[in-house]
């Protein structure tokens, strides 16, 4: 095209100068000289319009030859630099592949105009963890209170927790694959196989979706998470978590129940300054296998999230959240009974069995320090309260919640056995329980904050990790390098009471206090260390009640790609 457009410019030059000797050799004769004239105009305009013409044409292919597709990023994916494709083009039209390796978080694979993109990865924990406790909790755990005994309708189990023992297991093996198909469709996949060597697997996030919905925004089917709660546990991933365990607020207050299998929306607004999730369910059970029966059961969960504060690209935050949600409880087929039970219940705030197993492990123990028991309720109510605010390297990060359980008609003390009426006839009960932690990176990074759905990001510190990647090396002269990573100090106090009622109709699950401390090494985008020392203190419970304290140490070493 370009030869084309110089051929004839050049044509309409020699034109032009034959025009000009023409004039001159018919010396004064006016008309040849008015048609000359106006012919060489309309070759000067001829040659402005292919002048323009080629213009356009080096400014498409200068644009063609330094453009880069960009290749769409699952959320919580690191986004490819280059720019964007062309704003019109036919999704699907071209199905070519191109492999990535993006951040240390491999493998992408992607289409040029991101019509389809995986990322095939997985993360894996394993965990160490060494007890000890005040002598009256190694009591094993006996039966349940009795109604007329101990003063009280239900509660925590009588006698202490058992021994607790030292031990080394993998807390999470996750491969997942997750991306996008025909540009909208979203996808995550995600296996949970630790408990594989007892025949029992289940499921972390496992849904398909769409997103650009108008007014709705994105929705999602299938394993979901539950939109309830900040720790990293919870919204977010258990590979963002501050501390190896999550507080006894989101185990006890909040059910533990960071996944729900329904249908999840979400939505934003104000430049993604203002969020909401809802999502519609049937109750998620212990061993996360995705399928639940029931007659009835089911619940509803919304959440709404602000950032008043928002510089610096999210350096400096202040998040704001509330959350509320509705369950008429889960079926106790295990008791013979059929109808809606439900339990709050928390483990000391590091684990001493396999997560989610229905066989425990030889000398692993999963007895609660506090447990209100299972009572017979039609229904539950849970409000939760949010507040995170990051600057720099510092961070404050607190929640505060209530769980009503409404018209409790009686409790089931032991099981395979009937329920108990309370005497009184039904009550109303609230428990509560809350946390507070801060946190301080010793070498400069900050906590990066999910806006699109206002979580803390999957990454801890974003797509580009630490600032210095951690290792030690010898150079071509025998001289030792190292690099520092990301170094990072966390402490935690969280409080949970699950005590309500009085005489013979009063709930005696226990108080229950904690204290957490962190050390956190971040060696790169793949690899990090965690350090945790935890106390626990339980009190206030039924008359005769063992109380008591345990305290662990536990290290993890997690690695993701």
């Amino acid at each position: 095209m370009r030869w084309k457009s110089t051929t004839t410019l050049l044509m309409a030059l020699g034109l032009g100068l034959i025009a000009n000797r023409a004039l001159a050799q018919q010396g004064s004769d006016p008309q040849p000289f008015d048609d000359l004239r106006a012919r060489i105009e309309q070759q000067d305009k001829q040659i402005q319009e292919l002048q323009s013409q080629m213009s356009g044409l080096q400014q498409g292919t200068t644009a063609t030859a330094t453009a880069t597709p960009t290749a769409y990023a699952p959320p919580g994916a690191p986004a490819s630099p280059g720019v964007a494709p062309p704003s019109q083009y036919e999704v699907g039209s071209d199905l070519s592949i191109r492999v990535t390796l993006k951040d240390g978080l491999f493998l992408w694979l992607e289409t040029p105009n991101k019509d389809f993109t995986m990322h095939l990865g997985g993360w894996m924990q394993l965990d160490n963890v060494w007890w000890n406790e005040s002598t009256p909790l190694n009591a094993k755990a006996g039966g349940r209170p009795g109604a007329v005994p101990q003063g009280v309708a239900t509660g925590v189990a009588t006698g202490g927790i058992g021994d607790l023992q030292d031990g080394c297991y993998f807390r999470r093996v996750r491969p997942f694959v997750e991306g996008t198909f025909w540009e909208t469709g979203e996808y995550r996949l995600i296996l949970a196989l630790e408990n594989i060597q007892y025949d029992n697997t289940g499921f972390d996030e496992f849904w398909v979706g769409q997103k650009d919905i108008p007014v709705i925004n994105m929705i999602r089917v299938g394993h979901v998470k539950d939109p309830m709660g900040l720790e990293g546990d919870m919204t977010s991933s258990s590979r963002c978590m501050t501390f190896m365990e999550r507080s006894s607020y989101s185990a006890a207050i909040e059910l533990e129940q960071n996944f729900v299998t329904g249908i999840w929306m979400a939505n934003n607004y104000f430049d993604e300054r203002v969020t909401w999730q809802a999502a519609a369910f049937r109750p998620d059970l212990g061993a996360s296998s995705g399928d639940y029966f029931g007659d009835g059961q089911s619940g509803l969960q919304g959440r709404v999230t602000a950032l008043p504060i928002y510089k610096d690209e999210g350096r400096e935050l202040l998040h704001l959240g509330l959350s509320g949600g509705w369950r008429n409880g889960t079926a106790n087929l295990a008791n013979g009974y059929t109808g809606n039970t439900i339990e709050l219940r928390s483990r000391p705030e590091l684990r001493d069995d396999q997560p989610a197993g229905q066989a425990l492990p030889t000398n692993s123990d999963n007895t609660r320090m506090v447990d209100t028991g299972v009572l017979v309720s039609d229904q539950e109510y849970i409000m939760g309260l949010e507040a995170l605010y990051v600057r720099g390297p510092l961070s404050f990060q607190a929640e505060y919640g209530w769980n009503w359980v409404n018209n409790v008609s009686g409790v089931i003390q032991a099981a395979a056995s009937p329920p108990v009426a309370l005497p009184g006839g039904p009550h109303n009960y609230v428990f509560s329980g809350g946390y507070l932690q801060v946190a301080y990176t010793l070498t400069g990074e900050y906590r990066h904050y999910d806006k699109r759905i206002g979580t803390l990001a999957r990454e801890y510190f974003g797509h580009e990790g630490p600032y210095e990647k951690g290792f030690l090396v010898r150079d071509a002269d025998g001289h030792l390098c190292w690099g520092l990573g990301a170094w990072e100090l966390a402490a935690r106090y969280s409080y949970v009471n699950l005590n309500d009622g009085t005489g013979l109709d009063r709930i005696a699950g226990g108080e229950m206090q904690g204290v957490t401390v962190g050390l956190n090494w971040y060696v790169n985008n793949n690899l990090n260390v965690m350090l945790d020392y935890v106390y626990n203190y339980r009190s206030n419970l039924y008359p005769g009640g063992i109380v008591g304290w345990t305290d662990g140490v536990g290290a993890r070493v997690q690695f993701q790609f």
